[in-house]
């Protein structure tokens, strides 16, 4: 009986410790973290905080099992991340077949869905409603619903939810964990993150998340969880696409053309935009066959003269601008001299050598050329690289026998930087091997690159289409340069982009002219691989010298027929105009003039009354009937 007694006094000590022990978020992830933790992240907590197990309950793999399948979530990032740069996370909700999240954000099911899995009712009818009608929990869990901050709103550390004007529509918590370190939030069915890595450690790690649905009870439910491993790198991270118009095999890429251009196109990974910060980004190409290529481009040509195999490669350097640590300077050694046989020197007296050695950047003003097609290798210059305190100032990626760096690549800066200028430089490097095969008969009789005709089209009075008719390759750069029509006064000039009008080599290009005029066109059509056509043509805008003269005739008869029409037109008004306000004056004559007058006109009368008798019972005047 003892014996008993004493064995259950020892299981009872033993077990209400373990009951009486707290969760800690640490005990909540899988992954663990070793302590001291590598780096501090801003605004998140270390995990050896208490976690709250009877609010949040802990994620069981029994849930994923059940029936009814919960929502997943799908944990992604931008990784590989440079060291500096803001890496990305997104944590999106991936809810089952026919079921979707309606206006109010409820998880409901798609009455118009059938997957073949999902149960229908009694009736036959397929389910409908709410999976989960969260606005219940609105009841227990809403903002002035709940008065114990212990047991509603809280994270599961006990700090209380942030109040936003959408927290309605946050009916999720996600919990994040990486390096021994948390971080929590409300949202919605996804949620994004982001961190800066500037201190961060390089190499691999974890990120984890757990996601709790809010319900009704008073209690989170647990959701899903998901982890991704990420990458914090010092290198530049970095692809080569390598591509040639004339290839002479589609299915083996890297098989290429002799004599023709090989376009290699930089592809960077730099989803935060951290190199646009840089002072300077260089490439640094060794076409391995003595020709050598410094630019600031992402895109460089080269035609290789040699038949085989070629081993390109390439390397990215950028350059930060960073403050310059004050100068450190060395020990000073002391000599003492000796004195045995020689003289004694006078007391106090020492001789020591000192050396202090500083050092700036250099100032380069030697300019770059944007594209070129081939670099001799004697012909690019070489220049001392910056040299800084080595806390700062990054050192280039040392040769391996898989990859050589060229020979001595010079670092140009796009800028002209001062002697108190400190740098830090990243690089990145790229080796690719490419097949260089004779041209196939096929591509041996292809047209040469020229302009073969261009036409000129108005389309308005202050526009002009040009169409350009070429053979050859498909030119990607077409620009316009405007002169007077001596062609010695540059007006404009206009470069673009362009693509083919139509099957063949076809480009049109529609300019636009303010003010009527000669104009002498000058047309230069940019060829992958850096070649050029240039053609001159004249056009005339508005009217001309040349164009007046045969209608001069013409415009003459116009004239002067519209001024006839507009004089009569104008006398025919004035006459009405005067007929109708016409003024009634009486004529007034002297006595004199009137004694003439009679005199003469009775004489008159007399004549005419002996040669020409009238019958005066027929006068006119004779109105009146007799009665």
């Amino acid at each position: 009986m003892m014996r008993l007694e004493l064995l259950f006094v020892l299981a009872w000590a033993f077990f209400v410790p373990g009951t009486n022990s707290k969760k800690t978020y640490g005990d909540m992830f899988p992954h663990k973290h070793k302590l001291p933790f590598p780096f501090p992240i801003p605004g998140w907590e270390p995990d050896t905080n208490p976690w709250d197990e009877s609010l949040y309950p802990p994620f069981k793999p029994q849930l994923t099992r059940r029936h009814e399948k919960p929502p997943k979530v799908r944990l992604t990032s931008d990784s590989p991340a440079m060291n500096g740069s803001c890496i990305s996370f997104t944590a999106a909700l991936e809810f089952p077949p026919c079921q979707k999240e309606d206006s109010n954000g409820n998880l409901v099911y798609d009455e118009h869905c059938d997957d073949g899995t999902m149960d229908t009712s009694a009736n036959g009818q397929l389910r409908s409603g709410y999976v989960f009608n969260w606005t219940s929990w609105l009841d227990d869990y809403g903002y002035g619903k709940c008065t114990d901050l212990k047991r509603c709103n809280v994270f599961p550390d006990g700090k209380p939810f942030p109040q936003t004007n959408d927290w309605r529509r946050r009916g999720y918590v996600y919990v994040w964990h990486t390096m021994g370190q948390y971080f929590e939030t409300c949202d919605g069915s996804s949620s994004h993150l982001t961190l800066n890595t500037t201190n961060m450690t390089f190499g691999a790690d974890v990120m984890e998340v757990m996601v709790y649905r809010k319900r009704e009870r008073r209690k989170y439910s647990p959701l899903s969880t998901d982890k991704s491993v990420y990458f914090i790198t010092d290198k530049i991270p970095l692809s080569v696409n390598i591509s040639q118009k004339e290839a002479a095999s589609r299915a083996d890429r890297n098989i290429f053309v002799r004599g023709s251009d090989v376009i290699f196109n930089v592809q960077l990974h730099d989803p935060s935009n951290y190199l646009k910060t840089a002072d300077a980004v260089d490439f640094i190409w060794d076409f391995r066959d003595g020709n050598q290529l410094v630019t600031h481009s992402s895109v460089a040509t080269h035609a290789y003269d040699m038949l085989g195999n070629v081993t390109v490669k390439l390397l990215v350097e950028a350059a930060f601008r960073v403050p310059c640590p004050p100068p450190t300077p060395t020990p000073v050694h002391f000599t003492q001299a000796h004195t045995t046989a020689i003289p004694t020197l006078p007391p106090g007296t020492h001789t020591f050598t000192s050396k202090m050695e500083t050092t700036k950047a250099p100032v380069i003003s030697s300019a770059l050329p944007m594209t070129t097609t081939r670099v001799p290798t004697t012909a690019i210059p070489t220049t001392e690289p910056f040299q800084t305190d080595s806390e700062v100032t990054a050192t280039a990626p040392e040769s391996s026998s898989s990859y050589n760096q060229p020979t001595a690549p010079p670092l140009l800066k796009h800028k002209h930087f001062q002697e108190s200028d400190c740098f830090r430089h990243m690089y990145g490097s790229f080796e690719g091997e490419i097949i260089l095969i004779e041209r196939p008969p096929a591509l041996q009789n292809l047209p040469a690159n020229q302009i073969l005709k261009v036409s000129a089209d108005k389309v308005s009075n202050t526009s002009v289409n040009f169409m350009v008719t070429c053979s050859g390759s498909v030119p990607s750069v077409a620009c316009t340069i405007v002169a007077n029509s001596a062609c010695r006064e540059v007006k404009n000039i206009v470069c673009e982009d362009v693509t083919p009008y139509d099957e063949g080599c076809k480009i049109s290009l529609t300019r636009i002219f303010q003010t009527p005029g000669t104009y002498c066109i000058n047309i230069t059509l940019g060829v992958p691989g850096g070649l050029a056509l240039a053609t001159t043509t004249s056009i005339t805008i508005g009217n001309s010298p040349d164009k007046n003269s045969p209608k001069s005739p013409h415009v003459a008869e116009v004239v002067l027929s519209s001024s006839a029409v507009l004089i009569c037109i104008f006398a025919f008004i004035a006459y009405m105009v005067y007929k109708r306000y016409k003024v009634y004056r009486p004529v007034r004559r002297s006595m004199l003039e009137d004694a003439e007058r009679n005199t003469d006109s009775w004489g008159l009368g007399k004549l005419r009354a002996v040669l020409f008798s009238v019958d005066e019972e027929r006068s006119c005047l004779l109105t009146e009937k007799p009665q």
